[in-house]
């Protein structure tokens, strides 16, 4: 159609104009000369009634566009592939070219496509709407954001301002999108930064304005989160049949709070937040990024005796075995989980618990599977008192969702293969700390028979003052113990995870993770000798069990008539060694990439180690939560948009290594592993100094095992 208002004049007698058929026609020609257009064998439908929103054969559009013509406001295809062009350059153009066809110009335009934005919506499009897999006509329909994901098409094509080259609206957005993600901007440096950018843009420039609408702009992209009510009590969900239900079955606790002032909206006690996993294994097979990767767990070739990822031991075989159908298809996917629980506001602040479940995709080789952007948050538990054995109340979410890929599957679109399959995903086991252990996996670590393979083959006692005590099943369910509970076994609950069909089958269902343990032992002894307050275990309780248990009467408690005191013990250090200590930490080294920068976290005048984990996304602490929510989806939205960016532009997807000053130096004859360029050091540098000799062999054999001239030697 010449003209674009034809597709909206109609002969007085009410039939169509032999030109709007040409034009029906040229339309359908274009749409159906993208690959990307069609899905499942059909082509979005632009007519009155469909508007886009349905997945039609093409002939079937055709007589939708015949009998109803086209929907309002679509001069410009782009839901089809159209490249956004200005009436100002679309007019420069005709002066240019002349009078020619503009279905052909479209043609042309649409078949040498490369950018990178739109793709990217085409993607979150198909990933958001489950609409990848559909049969030709499709009669359901989409999600009620179907309209924004047009938006974002135009986007991706509508320049930044009238005549820029270099960004789009979308790209531009896009990009400051993931800075601010990257580098953990606060939303008023955000937007303190597109104030200033857009001063210098020219006038009538399209970048958001600030935050909220660039969020508001990228939501689409983004997969979400369900919002649960829970019982304060960790008694139950409102969730499937009881999500109507206004107090919990079990303690009678209201589920809302009292309404204060005029305010209409019910605001629950405490909230659930739960990340499906579904559509986050969906979104890997449909981006080109890492479809092909899903793959690697059966193409890599194992090596015997040695142990490089999962598929390589025992456990990941014998699953293989019993569920023969499951691993017929290397696509279906295999999962870890781990839990844990960090206080948001550091480790001398007030108690508190938020518990975050994470899934990590063992079907990724060993370098991908436990990168950051690939370990999906699942659940997010709040606090400030820890689930304990209640946990699976927590869990039902995930299980339920578990328990539907393992039976009923999701259809799924491959873009490696070009084709659907049914994905199916189970669960292989967990991964936790010994305590974390316990409230999984349903026997209690504590007690004579904490370990559940030692048993009773062990020298445990209870101390008399400890702080051992008796199990609690809930808030009312009492004291409750199984039938020789603490004699022949350590039971107190049967974990959820038997709901799944396949976990009795499971040969290793816990696992034990070695380096958070030694973490937890190293803090303890660290504690202790450092004697920090609050933190140490040589407590008042310690010394009176040192009192019946031991023959060491300097390190019993000495009682005058004022005041009980504890004679300092051997092992404490004092002051000016607890110094030295942290001296040394400050002044440590690691060789890169083997530890982080430890020197931060010392504060040699509070005598203090901070570790840090989760609780840098905590931004508003009076929300915890959901500050950790929110931050996780713009990362996972950065992550995402990140992958379609221009090679150039550095994200944590590609950023380089932090010594690397760019380009290579010619071999003439060295070794590959100088091939590097480096730096000069500066004449106000400290200067340098001899290798010892340990040092010297060190750095000798790093070369030697990093230089891929040697490595058929080495093998």
């Amino acid at each position: 159609m010449d003209d674009r208002s034809l597709m909206y004049r109609d002969s007085p007698q009410g039939l169509r104009r032999m030109d709007y058929c040409n034009g029906v026609q040229g339309f359908i020609n274009f749409a159906t000369s993208i690959p990307r257009n069609f899905t499942g064998g059909g082509i979005r439908c632009p007519c009155k009634k469909c508007e886009n929103k349905k997945y039609l054969h093409p002939d079937v559009v055709m007589m939708h566009l015949l009998h109803k013509g086209f929907m309002e406001n679509y001069q410009y295809w782009y839901a089809h592939g159209e490249v956004f062009v200005s009436e100002s350059e679309r007019r420069m153009e005709e002066m240019v070219v002349g009078s020619t066809s503009s279905a052909s110009n479209v043609h042309e335009t649409a078949n040498d496509n490369t950018n990178p934005y739109r793709n990217m919506v085409m993607d979150a499009m198909r990933i958001n709407q489950g609409n990848g897999s559909q049969c030709p006509i499709v009669e359901e329909e989409p999600n009620v954001d179907a309209a924004r994901f047009f938006y974002l098409l135009k986007d991706s094509d509508e320049p930044l301002w009238d005549g820029c080259t270099n960004h789009s609206k979308l790209s531009a957005v896009a990009q400051v999108f993931t800075i601010k993600s990257d580098h953990g901007l606060s939303e008023a440096g955000y937007d303190k930064i597109i104030e200033w950018a857009k001063s210098i843009l020219p006038e009538g420039n399209r970048l958001k304005k600030n935050f909220y609408a660039a969020k508001s702009m990228m939501k689409p992209l983004g997969l979400g989160y369900q919002k649960i009510d829970m019982c304060p009590n960790f008694c139950m969900l409102y969730y499937l049949e009881n999500a109507e239900m206004t107090e919990c079955m079990t303690c009678g606790h209201s589920r809302y709070k009292p309404r204060t002032g005029r305010g209409k909206t019910l605001v629950a006690y405490k909230k659930l937040r739960y990340f499906p996993i579904t559509p986050r294994l969906q979104r890997l097979f449909m981006s080109p990024r890492t479809a092909e990767h899903m793959t690697w767990h059966q193409a890599h070739h194992a090596v015997d005796g040695v142990m490089v990822h999962p598929s390589d031991g025992e456990a990941w075989k014998r699953f293989n075995s019993v569920h023969p159908h499951f691993s017929a298809e290397s696509r279906n996917v295999r999962l870890g989980l781990c839990t844990d629980g960090f206080n948001p506001f550091g480790s001398f602040a007030a108690p508190y618990s938020c518990w975050p479940v994470i899934l990590t995709v063992y079907n990724l080789p060993p370098g991908m599977c436990m990168r950051l952007e690939f370990m999906f948050l699942s659940t997010v538990i709040p606090g400030p008192r820890s689930p304990g054995r209640n946990i699976d109340v927590y869990l039902r979410p995930l299980i339920d969702e578990l328990a539907q890929l393992w039976s009923s599957r999701a259809l799924t679109y491959d873009i490696s293969r070009k084709q659907n399959f049914l994905m199916r995903a189970a669960l292989m086991w967990t991964i936790n700390d010994f305590p974390a252990y316990g409230m999984l996996s349903g026997w209690s670590t504590y007690g004579k028979l904490a370990c559940p393979y030692c048993m009773e083959n062990n020298k445990a006692f209870t101390l008399a003052n400890g702080e051992y005590g008796d199990i609690v099943f809930g808030l009312q369910s009492g004291k409750q113990k199984f039938p020789g509970f603490g004699l022949t076994h350590n039971w107190v609950k049967r974990s959820i995870f038997f709901e799944l069909p396949y976990w009795k089958t499971n040969m290793l269902r816990h696992n034990l993770d070695v380096m958070h343990i030694e973490k937890n032992m190293f803090e303890n002894i660290f504690n202790t000798v450092m004697d920090v307050k609050g933190k140490t275990k040589d407590n008042i309780k310690a010394r009176l069990d040192i009192a019946l248990y031991c023959n060491r009467k300097n390190m019993e408690l000495v009682y005058d008539e004022s005041r009980v005191a504890k004679p300092r013990a051997s092992f404490v250090l004092e002051k000016n060694a607890q110094l030295l200590v942290y001296k040394w930490l400050k002044s440590l080294r690691f060789p890169d990439g083997h530890a982080s920068n430890i020197s931060r976290l010392v504060n040699i005048e509070d005598c203090r180690l901070y570790l840090f984990n989760l609780k840098k996304k905590v931004k508003n602490k009076a929300h915890v939560e959901a500050s950790i929510c929110e931050a996780y989806i713009v990362e996972e939205i950065s992550t995402f948009i990140s992958y379609y960016f221009e090679p150039h532009l550095r994200t944590r997807i590609n950023r380089v290594p932090r010594h690397d000053d760019g380009g290579e130096v010619p071999s003439s004859g060295n070794l590959s592993i100088f091939s590097n360029t480096g730096r000069p050091t500066p004449k106000n540098a400290v200067r340098g100094r001899y290798l010892s000799e340990i040092e010297f062999k060190q750095a000798h054999n790093y070369v030697l095992f990093n230089c891929d001239e040697l490595r058929p030697f080495i093998q």
